[in-house]
């Protein structure tokens, strides 16, 4: 098997092959068993490296223990941060779900139907329980997990929601979305400024995500849960708070692993949102994903093409065979790509298409 093929799930084949050996190697890793770990994904939304680093060194101690112990990725780049995935006739699937967040749950670049397997369902197949929660909405579409919670609420009630199912309900796939650092943003210089609005949101997440993690440890399970630390997009560089596919800084994310096996303050070069979904199942020890289900979808790229990023663990190289296709995509548009969504869409096949 080459390098290449280790790296990436493109084929059913290839997929199937590869799980299998990582779960039976899964001890060079040192990972908790499958039967007894958890995984929290804790998605801050629009955090950028640059302003986490800020309130890591102000305060913000949960995701400074997090950095210090984990893996943090240098380049992490988001799928097309548009707000809608619209296909070529004008379909939207994912409703007003953005792209990013999509990929973070099912493994893809490209979302032509809703009708795609994700780490919820996965989790379901394997008797794993999940929950997602968010603090907006526009999470609605993200139904498919065992207990869903979207509204736009507080993020604090977001929390509470996903302890009570952690307690309750044995949930060991834990999703959640915080949307309250949005509100805060007042352009990219007050996001680097300690004491501002913003740098004060996200102590104010990072208070939450300390909580969270006191439950994990109050319940037994710390020491075998996995947590991912992340945004769904960057953010823009006016005083709006959207983020712009047209600019680079919207593509950008902060992106922490943490977790038994995984290196102590370390760093790897590169990782895209659809690998996160990647790593989930393979932390889990849950069945392959299988991408797009629905038969209507034609594409030549169905399945999952996120990369395993094996270069997180412990005795591992500092590199994997990374694809790289949302990089290769903004080099070859200069940096500078369209706004929406369809252009993205096309590079995205015609690269993973040909690889």
């Amino acid at each position: 098997m080459t390098t290449k093929d280790r790296g990436r799930f493109l084929t059913v084949a290839a997929r199937t092959i590869i799980i299998t050996g990582l779960i039976v190697s899964a001890c060079t890793h040192a990972l908790a068993q499958p039967s007894a770990r958890t995984v929290v994904l804790f998605i801050i939304d629009g955090l950028q490296p640059d302003a986490a680093r800020v309130a890591m060194e102000n305060g913000a101690i949960n995701l400074k223990f997090l950095n210090e112990n984990g893996v943090q990725v240098q380049e992490a780049y988001c799928t097309s941060p548009a707000g809608r995935a619209i296909r070529p006739d004008g379909v939207s699937p994912w409703g007003s779900a953005s792209p990013p967040n999509v990929a973070m749950h099912a493994g893809t670049h490209v979302f032509e139907s809703k009708d795609m397997d994700d780490v919820f369902l996965a989790a379901r197949r394997s008797g794993i329980k999940s929950v997602f929660s968010g603090s907006a909405d526009v999470y609605r579409e993200f139904s498919t997990a065992d207990f869903m919670y979207a509204e736009s609420h507080k993020d604090s009630i977001v929390i509470d929601f996903a302890i009570k199912h952690f307690k309750n309900d044995d949930a060991r796939l834990i999703s959640i979305h915080l949307q309250e650092l949005r509100n805060h943003w007042k352009g990219p210089e007050e996001k680097l400024k300690p004491g501002s609005a913003y740098q004060q949101a996200i102590l104010a997440a990072d208070r939450l995500l300390g909580k969270l993690i006191g439950s994990l440890k109050s319940g037994g399970v710390w020491d075998s849960t996995y947590v991912i630390v992340s945004a769904d997009h960057g953010m823009g560089m006016t005083g709006r708070s959207d983020h712009p596919p047209s600019v680079l800084s919207s593509w950008q994310t902060y992106l922490n692993f943490h977790g038994p096996g995984i290196k102590k303050g370390a760093s790897i070069p590169y990782a895209e949102t659809p690998d996160i979904a990647i790593m989930i199942a393979y932390f889990l020890g849950i069945s392959e994903l299988r991408g797009h289900i629905d038969p209507k979808v034609t594409i030549p790229v169905r399945g999952p093409t996120g990369t395993l990023l094996l270069n997180i663990f412990e005795g591992r190289p500092d590199n994997v065979d990374h694809p790289r296709y949302i990089r290769r995509y903004l080099e070859s548009k200069n940096w500078k790509p369209a706004d929406g969504y369809a252009e993205y869409r096309t590079a995205m096949l015609e690269y993973i298409g040909n690889d």
